[in-house]
Parts: C-alpha cells; structure tokens; sequence
C-alpha cells in the first residue's frame, strides 16, 4: 500500500494548504480552488467528490456543491459514528486501531519546519515597540474618546506577543503552529480590531470617567477575555483536527482491510478476487468493498474491478 500511503501524504499536505486558504476567505472556497490546490492529484469526479467531502467535514464549504448530495461526506460522518455505545465511552478494538493511525499523522507532522515557522514569526514581530500596560490603557481612552485607529492599530499590535506564549500550551496536539497564530490571530483580532470589548458598558463606563487604576482594571479584563477567547478557538480547533484524523484513520483502516483480504485472496486463488469473493469472505456488502476501492483513489491493485480513474 505505498502508493496509497503516499496519496494520503500529499492529500493531507494539500489539505493543510487549502486550509490555511480557506480561513482568510471565510471558509468559502471555489471549485476552482479545490483543482489548484489538488492539480497534483489529477482529479477526476471522483476524485473531486471525495476531497470536496473531506473539506466539508472540516467545516469548509466549496460554492456550488451541496453537502448533503456528497456520498464520501455521508460515509465520513457515518465512520465516525461506528463502534459507539450509547454512552459514547465505549472504545472497540477497531476504533483502538483508528487512533493508532489517526496519532500516526499527528507523529509525523512537520514539527521541525513547525519550529522555523515559530522563530519567523517572532522575528517578524520583534519590531513592534513593547509598551507598557499604562500606555496599553491609555490607548483604550483614546480609542473609545476619539475613535483613534492609530490607537486601535497599537492595541491590537500589542497582543501578536502575548499570543505567541499563549499558544505553547496547545502545541504538539495535532495542529501546526502556523495554525494556531493564525486561529489565535484570528480570535483577538475579531475581539480587538472590531471593538467588541466596548460592548461592555460597565468597562467603557470607567475608560470614560475612571482613573488610571480603572482603565488599568480594564485593560486586565480585556487581556483575559481575549486570552479566554482564544484558548476557546484553539481547543475547539483541535479538536476538530483531532475528530478528522479518527475518521480518515477509520477510512484508512478500512481500505487497508479490504487490501489485506485482496492480496490473501489473490495468493490462495491464484488470480485477483472480484469484488463479490472480497465481499462474501469479508462478511460485508459489495458496496463496502466498493467504497473502500474509491477512497483509495483505485490504487487497490489485488482485486479484480472496474477502474473509473485514468492510470496516470
């Protein structure tokens, strides 16, 4: 299965890059996006349906196509209900091996280009002029007093530090660091930039009338609310990962399955195995077979089928 694990590679990779695009487009993406960012892949509608539905499950929604006509979404989200009790703590031999794979592509993310990209950004930022929590304040008067962008722009420059030790604890989870600055960005630059502290009448009350302490007191609530905020997109942002790492080591597992039965079939018949013999010696339906054959991209070589995707 070299061929396949090299496919997931670049899928993921791909994947990674579409991602990152998406989030600076609203997670709205063209049909078009989806080809460029695939062009290695050669897709075809096949193709096409199964990456779109792996996007769709990361909550990524490409114009144009309609989630609930997507088979490849509906067999992801029916994955990650298999194997589950009522209580939703039962943990099955299958879904044991599904973590094992899904803790696998976390493992061999790129951790040491992660650390450049980490030392690029603080580089990149070390040229913003610290200031002070009197002068931070000072900046709230001006911004709520006189609707000052410059102020604003300071404020909001200031937190790009604080946010580069606020993501350490969630490092090594599944997600790179370039995601986590850009989701915690993301988070405090929606709370500062677009001023939703100020809907905080008691906090903009005291940035009007108070003293230097109350505007200190202020600055010290909206720190934690943003650190609170952020903390929160970043949780949610890996487990979100972490969900689509179990369901594509689910995937994974099965189309290995129905591999391992093709090639121990092939051996003891002497020829490739239809789709039925996989089938009927695995216990399941055709279509699982089926199924499993095209989230491979048709790169099962031991059973005997039709190929809908052109040989590169």
């Amino acid at each position: 299965m070299a061929e396949n694990k090299d496919y997931q590679a670049a899928f993921m990779e791909a994947v990674g890059s579409i991602k990152e695009y998406a989030k600076v487009n609203g997670n709205i993406v063209t049909r078009e996006d989806v080809h460029s960012f695939f062009k290695d892949m050669a897709l075809d509608d096949a193709k096409f349906q199964m990456i779109s539905g792996y996007l769709m499950a990361n909550g990524i929604k490409i114009q144009g196509e309609d989630s609930v006509d997507n088979e490849f979404l509906k067999l992801m989200e029916s994955a990650s209900d298999d194997n589950i009790d009522e209580s939703g703590q039962h943990i099955s031999k299958e879904e044991q091996e599904d973590k094992k794979v899904a803790d696998d592509i976390v493992s061999h993310l790129d951790y040491e280009e992660d650390e450049k990209y980490l030392k690029i950004y603080l580089q990149d930022i070390s040229g913003i002029q610290p200031m002070t929590d009197v002068t931070r304040s000072y900046l709230l008067m001006n911004i709520v007093e006189d609707n000052d962008k410059e102020s604003l722009k300071l404020l909001t420059e200031s937190y790009l530090e604080k946010i580069a030790s606020w993501i350490e604890p969630f490092r090594g989870k599944g997600v790179l660091a370039c995601d986590l600055v850009q989701e915690a960005n993301l988070a405090m630059t929606a709370y500062i930039g677009q001023q939703e502290w100020l809907n905080n009448y008691e906090w903009k009350d005291k940035i009007k009338e108070g003293g230097q302490e109350d505007l200190l007191n202020v600055l010290k609530g909206i720190d934690e609310a943003v650190k609170e905020l952020i903390e929160g997109s970043l949780n949610m942002l890996i487990d979100e990962q972490t969900d689509v790492n179990m369901v594509s080591g689910k995937i994974l597992n099965k189309v290995n399955l129905v591999n391992d039965w093709g090639t121990r079939l092939k051996e003891e018949l002497g020829r490739k195995p239809t789709v039925e013999e996989v089938a009927k010696n695995m216990g399941v339906a055709e279509n699982v077979v089926l199924e499993a054959i095209r989230l491979s991209s048709e790169t099962i070589e031991d059973i005997k089928y039709e190929k809908t995707v052109p040989k590169e």
